[in-house]
């Protein structure tokens, strides 16, 4: 089971006035990125790919192809720009797929190149058994500036959607859709109505037929979210959800198919942030109370959640491969990007930094920018590190390319449950801003060396050898 949950959005900071002083000195030139204050999105740990590890940022992709020794930046691209919900679709495509302003948008070739297709998506959801089965909630702005929704499948990995699965009733906004791992014809949505219904719309046919529960009822007065977190991967009855109250934010249960639902961990007046399940089984659940991070841990199916020891740093996401444990990080207070924990969240350490010029201990970096993106991302990378978000004490170090070898084939082409980005944020990015290109490709990484190389999985595609690794530096996450 992969979750779905996390902060997925570039909210806004509350950036030191001086940086913002500085800022339009520092940022001239063409840059790339979306200018906002770097910070992580989620992390991706594709168990199909058991050398690779992926942070979703608001400036790109950061990637480790050798089992997190060394990480390299893919920039973020026209097309990508503002893009959140990352996701990794299973074998044999490995594709790489997110949300941008205007499209669904995926990559085969580790973010040097992007498809843009599905206009006016809002969310998508990759079969978990079958690569080329990919279904996307569209958002359609109708006269009076609402939307209607409607749910839609592909056939072809995402490329096109001709099927029409659910059309939702006007007024009603479509807030998450995913498939079961374990029955794949069954699927879920959530949904609010524009008084704040919170609903859930089940099919065990594949779309043909839905049932719509209204559970209004069951969850505190007043809600007025309701987000799918995620399915169980055994069991297709059980679903996790998060609901958003003035009571604050809680993680719902429902082993019924969303007939009717149980609240067994709230956050009151605080935010529940990130959620995993792990290989063992347990459930991992991260939030904020006040201003204090908080972890809890169930072994029993999501009944009840029992609190872990104090939590490092603020989640913005988990993850999980094996018995390890991935926490993606808000990168404007916390000092490292990814912490891990070997021990279900007892215990965490730090995984990688995007510099280390306040690293103690040490950990590993960004080294370079791939090859197929350097002269897109230049004048980004160099902004940066004259702003010490990310660099070396040479910024040349990571402002130059990185060569790498084709990654090793990672497992076989069994049915693998996607990787994705944790769950649909509550609002947008909330500056409005436009995509930077709304072509279908990223224009400036196109044919620059990133054909996959012979047995390389697709969707993590060919860097080339690792110039120089050890840089000392400076660079800072989000």
């Amino acid at each position: 089971m992969h979750a779905r949950l996390g902060l997925g959005h570039r909210a806004s900071r509350l950036v030191p006035a001086l940086l913002l002083a500085a800022a339009p000195l520092l940022w001239s030139g063409p840059a790339r990125a979306d200018g906002a204050f770097p910070d992580s999105l989620s992390v991706m740990t594709p168990e199909q790919l058991p050398d690779t590890t992926l942070l979703a940022t608001n400036f790109g992709l950061v990637i480790s192809l050798d089992r997190e020794q060394t990480w390299v930046w893919a920039c973020e691209q026209g097309a990508n720009s503002f893009a959140t919900l990352y996701q990794m679709g299973p074998p044999p495509k490995n594709r790489i797929y997110a949300i941008s302003p205007t499209n669904l948008i995926y990559s085969d070739d580790s973010s040097c190149t992007w498809t843009a297709a599905a206009p006016d998506a809002v969310d998508a959801f990759v079969d978990p058994t079958n690569a080329n089965r990919v279904l996307a909630v569209i958002g359609t702005p109708v006269d009076g500036g609402t939307s209607i929704y409607t749910v839609v499948e592909s056939s072809d990995g995402g490329a096109t959607f001709p099927q029409l699965r659910y059309t939702a009733p006007a007024g009603d906004h479509i807030t998450g859709v995913e498939i079961s791992r374990s029955s794949p014809q069954t699927v879920y949505l959530t949904l609010t109505s524009s008084t704040y219904t919170p609903m859930v719309a089940v099919t065990t046919n594949g779309g043909t037929d839905w049932t719509v529960h209204d559970l209004t009822t069951a969850l505190p007065t007043g809600t007025y979210s309701l987000l799918l977190v995620a399915v169980d991967p055994t069991t297709p009855q059980t679903l996790f959800l998060r609901v958003g109250s003035p009571a604050g934010q809680a993680l719902a249960v429902s082993t019924n198919g969303g007939l009717t639902v149980s609240m067994p961990l709230n956050f009151p007046a605080g935010v529940f942030s990130a959620f995993t399940r792990m290989a063992s089984g347990s459930l991992i659940a991260g939030g904020v109370l006040g201003t204090t991070s908080v972890a809890y841990r169930s072994t029993d199916q999501g009944k009840t959640f029992q609190p872990l020891p104090a939590v490092p740093f603020t989640f913005k996401g988990l993850s999980s491969r094996g018995s390890k444990l991935y926490g993606a990080t808000d990168n404007s207070v916390d000092k490292y990007a990814i912490y891990t924990s070997p021990d279900e969240g007892t215990s965490w350490q730090p995984l990688m930094a995007f510099g280390d010029y306040l690293q103690t201990p040490p950990v590993p970096i960004i080294q370079a920018i791939v090859t197929c993106l350097q002269q897109y991302c230049q004048p980004d990378c160099e902004n940066r590190a004259a702003m010490s978000l990310f660099a070396t004490d040479d910024s040349d170090s990571v402002c130059t390319s990185a060569i790498m070898p084709a990654p090793l084939d990672g497992g076989s082409d069994a049915a693998t449950p996607p990787v994705r980005d944790a769950g649909r944020p509550p609002s947008s990015d909330g500056g409005g801003h436009p995509a930077e290109d709304a072509g279908g490709t990223g224009g400036a990484g196109s044919g620059c060396h990133c054909d996959l190389a012979p047995g390389a999985p697709a969707g993590l595609g060919p860097w080339l050898l690792l110039a120089a690794v050890a840089l000392g530096s400076r660079r800072r996450r989000r």
